[in-house]
């Protein structure tokens, strides 16, 4: 993260520990008891969700880049210079500081340095992480090195990849409605406290002000947040 994303990201997650502070327990001691926890626990948190951000934007951009690179290669292009001539059509597309441009750009210099292609391409592979991209590396070094038609793979696995993509993409679409219902359950019970409380602010007093109050809050804060967990864990899908 960047100073700006980090500020903003630890700015709202201390908006939340105030707001359900406030809401359980009617004090902003809580929220400063739990924010170093809650502060390693969110950003890790958050890391991880840009990460699979990232990596699926780098999965589109890729499959750009390997149809750019297929259409070389049936044009009679080298490996080489299909990875170098695509750079700009891949800028002109995704933009110059994309991930795929930032990639296509150090396996040429790479090559450049005598580095095969079938090595750029594993070291690709492996460094990004992400499955189709190591498999698609994997693929490409063994035909490189045994002569097959290099053209014709890169195609058809180009178009598996596709298809794959595809059917990601139509989950996340059918799953969306279902994330924005969980947002709105989300925000039901903290709306439902702050009414009560700015309608009748005598009636909860009890919860705020004797043990077996404060316990029951803890207990329904607990409830809640595992029902936020579950849910993520329901909707997140993985292909």
């Amino acid at each position: 993260m960047s100073r700006k994303e980090l500020t903003k990201t630890l700015l709202l997650l201390f908006s939340m520990l105030g707001l359900l502070s406030y809401v359980f327990y009617s004090s902003l001691l809580p929220m400063l008891l739990l924010s170093p926890a809650a502060a390693v626990f969110y950003l890790k948190r958050e890391r991880k969700k840009r990460a699979e951000a990232r990596d699926e934007q780098l999965k589109k951009e890729f499959l750009t880049g390997a149809s750019l690179l297929g259409d070389y290669l049936r044009s009679g292009y080298s490996i080489e210079n299909a990875i170098r001539g695509s750079v700009s059509e891949l800028t002109e597309v995704w933009g110059e500081e994309s991930g795929i441009v930032q990639e296509w750009k150090r396996m040429d210099k790479h090559m450049s340095l005598n580095m095969s292609a079938e090595e750029a391409f594993r070291e690709f592979g492996q460094r990004t992480g992400i499955e189709q991209i190591r498999e698609f590396s994997e693929i490409f070094s063994i035909v490189k090195r045994s002569g097959g038609k290099l053209h014709e793979t890169v195609a058809s696995v180009t178009g598996l990849l596709t298809e794959q993509f595809a059917v990601e993409e139509q989950i996340r679409t059918m799953t969306a409605a279902k994330r924005y219902e969980q947002r709105i359950m989300d925000v039901m019970p903290i709306g439902i406290l702050l009414y009560i409380r700015m309608s009748s602010p005598g009636l909860l007093t009890v919860m705020y002000t004797t043990w077996t109050g404060r316990l029951v809050m803890t207990l329904c804060l607990g409830l809640y947040i595992a029902a936020y967990f579950w849910a993520e864990k329901i909707i997140a899908i993985k292909v």
